[in-house]
């Protein structure tokens, strides 16, 4: 089979995060089946990853359109207007090029989080589009007005209501929901995977707590709440430690900060990322709202918990006072959750194995497999097995 997959970020750009992390492992898992597999993307932003974290074999990656502009949280009316425009100019190569060579593929998978590309449109029943979650507020936190009120209210319910006619996937049951709020059939969800460590896990929690935060550092994942929050712990428990991974533009105020116990690594290749996980004994997850939460799932494979603000998305992902602990969206209230946890090592102990044993669940090979099975137009639910404990995981066909 050959597929094509639009997405709007390079997987190698400084700002990927979850979507291009799902269509990379898929793309990669399909084409160690044999399916040629290629990537439609505009060009990386400044501080590429060049290569990535891809295993061979690897798939083809080409692109289109202008290079991602990458300007200061402080410039935001510029910033907002670039990204407009570099929006308008790759979402119209993209199109031109499906009219013309779009015919040549198989099957094309639209990697979607709020904008869709309509490919549907131009070639009919072999688009099917993956939707990870609408921005809703995020316009607000990443746009200036009028544009941030214009796109919330105008713009993204108008793109919403396009996708009534088209064939979709979603990644997790708050998403779906969300959807079919706005009418949009779903034919099923399909969660993330994660790369799985070789041996089952058994930890105990530490003397002094290790904490994380993992995640792009951007307004929306809230990694300025995640240090507030740590210094509410660390008062509490003063050798806790907090390691910051990711990258974006709050990296440098981050680091400029220099709040003791804090250390801001930025990006980090993928075995020291799984090493930092093995390590940590709590995961922070602040947040505006997450499709799905990758990285949830990634730290309860390590035996790693997770305390995250009650989102949706990490309501899917981390199952309350099972495998971590949800709170209200507030510093204060990820902090008091945090220490009560590090205080009960029984109770981090309980949480820690059942988050290792429901994240063996997820494993990317059968998350393709039943992604290949969707676009075979086949039951999705046939390919169940699989993923059968993971209770998040639909499977449904409408």
């Amino acid at each position: 089979m050959r597929i094509l997959i639009l997405n709007w970020k390079h997987p190698d750009d400084p700002l990927a995060g979850g979507a291009e992390v799902y269509v990379t492992r898929l793309a990669a898992e399909w084409a160690a089946q044999g399916h040629s597999v290629e990537m439609l993307v505009p060009p990386a932003g400044k501080g590429a990853r060049i290569g990535g974290d891809l295993q061979p074999p690897e798939f083809r990656v080409f692109t289109i359109g202008p290079h991602r502009s990458t300007l200061p949280p402080t410039q935001r009316y510029l910033r907002t207007y670039t990204r407009i425009a570099d929006s308008v100019r790759f979402f119209s190569g993209v199109r031109r090029y499906l009219r013309a060579h779009g015919d040549e593929y198989d099957r094309i998978v639209e990697s979607v989080s709020t904008r869709p590309f309509f490919a549907s449109a131009i070639v009919g029943g072999r688009a099917i589009i993956v939707y990870y979650q609408g921005a809703g507020q995020l316009w607000c936190q990443e746009f200036v007005p009028p544009i941030s009120w214009i796109g919330r209210w105008l713009i993204e319910p108008h793109w919403t209501r396009q996708m009534r006619s088209a064939r979709v996937m979603t990644i997790s049951p708050s998403t779906e929901a969300k959807l079919m709020a706005s009418r949009v059939p779903v034919l099923g969800v399909i969660a993330p995977g994660i790369d799985l460590p070789p041996a089952p896990v058994s930890r105990r929690l530490g003397a002094s707590p290790r904490i994380i935060f993992l995640g792009r550092l951007v307004t929306s994942k809230r990694p300025l709440e995640a240090l507030a929050a740590f210094a509410q712990i660390r008062a509490a428990l003063p050798t806790a430690t907090l390691d910051v991974v990711g990258d974006g533009y709050l990296a440098e105020r981050l680091r400029q900060q220099r709040a003791p116990g804090v250390t801001v690594h930025g990006f980090v290749p993928e075995s020291m990322k799984a090493e930092m996980l093995g390590r940590a004994d709590l995961m922070l997850m602040p947040g505006t709202l997450e499709g799905w939460g990758i990285v949830a799932m990634e730290a309860a494979a390590h035996g790693t918990p997770v305390v995250g603000y009650r989102i949706p998305g990490l309501r899917d992902a981390i199952v309350d006072g099972v495998t971590g602990v949800l709170t209200d969206p507030t510093p204060f209230a990820l902090a008091e959750a945090a220490v009560r946890l590090l205080a009960d090592p029984e109770r981090w102990a309980g949480l820690s194995q059942a988050a290792a044993e429901r994240a063996r669940a997820y494993a990317w090979e059968a998350v393709a497999n039943r992604w290949l099975t969707v676009l075979d137009e086949g039951d999705p639910s046939k390919s169940l097995a699989a993923l059968q404990p993971a209770p998040v995981d639909s499977g449904r066909s409408r």
